[in-house]
Protein backbone atom coordinates (compact mmCIF):
# COMPACT_ATOMS: atom_id res chain seq x y z
CA UNK A 1 0.00 0.00 0.00
CA UNK A 2 1.14 3.59 -0.93
CA UNK A 3 1.36 5.90 2.30
CA UNK A 4 -1.54 7.91 2.60
CA UNK A 5 -1.02 11.49 2.46
CA UNK A 6 -1.32 13.40 5.85
CA UNK A 7 -4.03 16.02 5.34
CA UNK A 8 -3.07 19.88 4.69
CA UNK A 9 -2.52 21.97 7.69
CA UNK A 10 -4.34 25.48 7.08
CA UNK A 11 -4.50 28.76 9.32
CA UNK A 12 -7.32 28.51 11.64
CA UNK A 13 -11.00 30.22 10.51
CA UNK A 14 -13.34 32.20 12.53
CA UNK A 15 -16.73 32.31 10.91
CA UNK A 16 -17.72 35.72 12.36
CA UNK A 17 -21.34 35.08 10.75
CA UNK A 18 -21.61 32.95 13.76
CA UNK A 19 -20.27 35.36 15.91
CA UNK A 20 -22.76 37.37 18.27
CA UNK A 21 -22.61 39.26 21.58
CA UNK A 22 -24.90 40.34 24.60
CA UNK A 23 -24.86 42.63 27.53
CA UNK A 24 -23.96 41.52 30.72
CA UNK A 25 -25.88 42.48 34.27
CA UNK A 26 -26.44 46.52 33.91
CA UNK A 27 -26.38 46.45 38.05
CA UNK A 28 -22.32 45.96 37.76
CA UNK A 29 -20.33 48.64 37.99
CA UNK A 30 -18.65 47.37 34.86
CA UNK A 31 -19.83 46.75 31.87
CA UNK A 32 -19.42 43.10 30.75
CA UNK A 33 -19.98 41.45 27.34
CA UNK A 34 -20.73 37.74 26.52
CA UNK A 35 -18.76 36.89 22.94
CA UNK A 36 -20.67 33.84 21.89
CA UNK A 37 -19.50 31.74 18.86
CA UNK A 38 -21.84 29.15 17.76
CA UNK A 39 -21.01 25.51 16.83
CA UNK A 40 -18.54 25.56 13.91
CA UNK A 41 -17.71 29.47 14.39
CA UNK A 42 -14.12 28.17 14.45
CA UNK A 43 -12.93 25.30 11.80
CA UNK A 44 -11.10 23.22 12.74
CA UNK A 45 -12.72 23.29 16.27
CA UNK A 46 -9.31 23.37 18.57
CA UNK A 47 -7.06 25.59 20.60
CA UNK A 48 -8.20 29.31 21.97
CA UNK A 49 -9.87 32.36 21.07
CA UNK A 50 -8.08 35.27 22.39
CA UNK A 51 -10.36 38.53 22.74
CA UNK A 52 -8.77 42.04 23.19
CA UNK A 53 -10.51 45.39 23.82
CA UNK A 54 -8.80 48.03 21.69
CA UNK A 55 -10.31 50.47 23.40
CA UNK A 56 -8.68 49.72 27.08
CA UNK A 57 -5.40 48.09 28.53
CA UNK A 58 -6.97 45.21 30.23
CA UNK A 59 -5.30 41.83 29.50
CA UNK A 60 -6.26 39.40 26.28
CA UNK A 61 -9.30 37.21 27.85
CA UNK A 62 -8.75 33.70 26.62
CA UNK A 63 -11.50 31.43 25.53
CA UNK A 64 -11.39 27.51 25.23
CA UNK A 65 -12.63 26.61 21.65
CA UNK A 66 -15.48 23.56 22.24
CA UNK A 67 -15.22 20.44 20.02
CA UNK A 68 -18.03 21.83 17.94
CA UNK A 69 -16.22 24.92 16.98
CA UNK A 70 -17.86 27.12 19.43
CA UNK A 71 -16.55 29.41 22.61
CA UNK A 72 -17.80 31.91 24.80
CA UNK A 73 -15.95 34.65 26.53
CA UNK A 74 -16.64 37.16 28.90
CA UNK A 75 -14.98 40.59 28.10
CA UNK A 76 -14.86 43.85 30.06
CA UNK A 77 -15.97 46.02 27.34
CA UNK A 78 -19.17 48.77 26.67
CA UNK A 79 -20.79 50.30 23.69
CA UNK A 80 -18.48 51.40 20.58
CA UNK A 81 -15.37 50.38 21.90
CA UNK A 82 -13.84 47.19 18.93
CA UNK A 83 -12.35 43.92 20.49
CA UNK A 84 -10.02 41.62 18.51
CA UNK A 85 -10.55 38.53 18.16
CA UNK A 86 -7.30 36.21 16.76
CA UNK A 87 -8.22 32.10 16.79
CA UNK A 88 -4.71 30.49 18.23
CA UNK A 89 -3.94 27.06 17.47
CA UNK A 90 -0.03 26.69 18.50
CA UNK A 91 1.98 28.74 16.53
CA UNK A 92 -0.97 29.17 13.86
CA UNK A 93 -3.25 31.91 14.37
CA UNK A 94 -6.28 33.25 12.52
CA UNK A 95 -6.42 36.63 10.77
CA UNK A 96 -7.28 39.03 13.13
CA UNK A 97 -10.90 40.44 13.09
CA UNK A 98 -12.29 43.46 14.77
CA UNK A 99 -15.92 43.63 16.02
CA UNK A 100 -17.31 47.19 16.74
CA UNK A 101 -19.81 47.00 20.11
CA UNK A 102 -23.54 48.58 18.92
CA UNK A 103 -26.48 48.86 20.53
CA UNK A 104 -27.87 49.78 23.70
CA UNK A 105 -28.04 47.63 25.09
CA UNK A 106 -25.17 46.10 23.01
CA UNK A 107 -26.70 43.15 21.14
CA UNK A 108 -25.15 43.24 17.74
CA UNK A 109 -21.48 43.51 16.37
CA UNK A 110 -20.34 44.62 13.07
CA UNK A 111 -16.58 43.92 10.93
CA UNK A 112 -14.55 47.51 11.03
CA UNK A 113 -13.78 48.49 7.28
CA UNK A 114 -10.22 49.36 6.75
CA UNK A 115 -9.46 52.85 7.65
CA UNK A 116 -8.55 55.28 4.50
CA UNK A 117 -8.59 52.44 2.32
CA UNK A 118 -5.63 54.98 0.28
CA UNK A 119 -3.11 54.17 3.14
CA UNK A 120 -1.89 50.34 3.00
CA UNK A 121 -0.09 48.81 6.00
CA UNK A 122 1.65 45.48 5.15
CA UNK A 123 1.56 43.33 7.22
CA UNK A 124 -2.04 44.51 7.67
CA UNK A 125 -3.02 43.13 10.96
CA UNK A 126 -0.53 40.52 12.80
CA UNK A 127 2.91 40.99 12.81
CA UNK A 128 5.06 37.58 14.58
CA UNK A 129 8.36 38.26 15.88
CA UNK A 130 11.14 36.76 16.78
CA UNK A 131 14.74 37.60 16.84
CA UNK A 132 15.34 40.99 15.46
CA UNK A 133 13.41 43.50 14.12
CA UNK A 134 10.64 43.47 11.47
CA UNK A 135 9.45 45.69 9.44
CA UNK A 136 5.93 47.33 8.79
CA UNK A 137 5.65 49.00 5.88
CA UNK A 138 3.26 52.35 5.24
CA UNK A 139 2.31 53.06 2.01
CA UNK A 140 0.40 56.06 0.81
CA UNK A 141 -1.24 55.64 -2.65
CA UNK A 142 -3.43 59.25 -0.82
CA UNK A 143 -3.74 61.97 -3.28
CA UNK A 144 -2.11 63.86 -0.10
CA UNK A 145 0.54 63.23 2.59
CA UNK A 146 -0.70 61.30 5.45
CA UNK A 147 0.38 61.98 8.98
CA UNK A 148 0.97 59.34 12.10
CA UNK A 149 0.98 60.31 15.22
CA UNK A 150 3.84 58.55 17.69
CA UNK A 151 3.60 54.85 17.12
CA UNK A 152 2.19 53.41 20.77
CA UNK A 153 1.78 50.04 22.83
CA UNK A 154 -1.36 49.29 23.76
CA UNK A 155 0.13 47.90 27.31
CA UNK A 156 3.88 48.37 27.41
CA UNK A 157 4.05 45.29 29.12
CA UNK A 158 6.12 42.48 26.67
CA UNK A 159 9.94 42.79 25.51
CA UNK A 160 8.29 44.59 22.13
CA UNK A 161 9.94 48.12 20.92
CA UNK A 162 9.18 50.58 18.37
CA UNK A 163 11.02 52.90 16.38
CA UNK A 164 10.55 55.62 15.15
CA UNK A 165 9.37 56.96 18.53
CA UNK A 166 7.73 59.83 17.33
CA UNK A 167 5.34 61.13 15.08
CA UNK A 168 5.92 60.84 11.17
CA UNK A 169 4.25 61.84 7.32
CA UNK A 170 4.41 60.33 4.44
CA UNK A 171 4.21 62.09 1.26
CA UNK A 172 1.72 61.14 -1.06
CA UNK A 173 2.96 58.13 -3.67
CA UNK A 174 5.72 57.06 -1.09
CA UNK A 175 5.94 54.60 2.00
CA UNK A 176 7.22 54.45 4.92
CA UNK A 177 8.91 52.25 7.47
CA UNK A 178 7.86 51.28 11.36
CA UNK A 179 10.29 48.79 12.89
CA UNK A 180 9.23 46.45 15.69
CA UNK A 181 11.00 44.75 17.51
CA UNK A 182 11.51 41.69 20.57
CA UNK A 183 14.37 42.74 22.77
CA UNK A 184 13.24 43.75 25.48
CA UNK A 185 12.57 43.13 29.32
CA UNK A 186 8.46 42.45 29.63
CA UNK A 187 7.30 38.99 30.01
CA UNK A 188 4.00 39.29 28.13
CA UNK A 189 4.12 37.59 24.97
CA UNK A 190 1.58 39.57 23.01
CA UNK A 191 0.64 43.10 22.49
CA UNK A 192 -1.01 45.70 20.05
CA UNK A 193 0.78 48.40 18.37
CA UNK A 194 -1.67 51.83 17.39
CA UNK A 195 -0.61 53.69 14.12
CA UNK A 196 -3.01 56.57 14.51
CA UNK A 197 -3.49 58.71 11.72
CA UNK A 198 -4.13 61.88 12.32
CA UNK A 199 -4.34 64.07 9.18
CA UNK A 200 -6.28 63.78 6.43
CA UNK A 201 -8.51 61.60 8.22
CA UNK A 202 -8.32 61.12 11.92
CA UNK A 203 -8.23 57.03 12.36
CA UNK A 204 -6.40 54.29 13.66
CA UNK A 205 -4.34 51.12 12.54
CA UNK A 206 -3.98 47.84 14.79
CA UNK A 207 -1.01 45.21 14.93
CA UNK A 208 -1.13 42.50 17.08
CA UNK A 209 2.48 41.71 18.15
CA UNK A 210 3.28 38.24 18.93
CA UNK A 211 6.45 35.73 20.12
CA UNK A 212 6.81 32.12 19.17
CA UNK A 213 5.47 29.74 22.30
Amino acid sequence: MSPQPSPPVHEPILDTGLVGVSSGDPQVLRQQVFLKGEPGAVEPAEGVVVVTNLDSADAPVIAEINRDGSFLATVDASTDQVLRIQVKQGERRSEPVDLLLAGEPIEATQTMLAHLPCLTIEPAAWVVLEAGGSDVVVRNTCAEEVSIGAPRLRRGAGPFGVSPAEAFVVTAGESAAVTVRADGEGVEREDVLFLEVTAPEPGRRVLTLTLPD
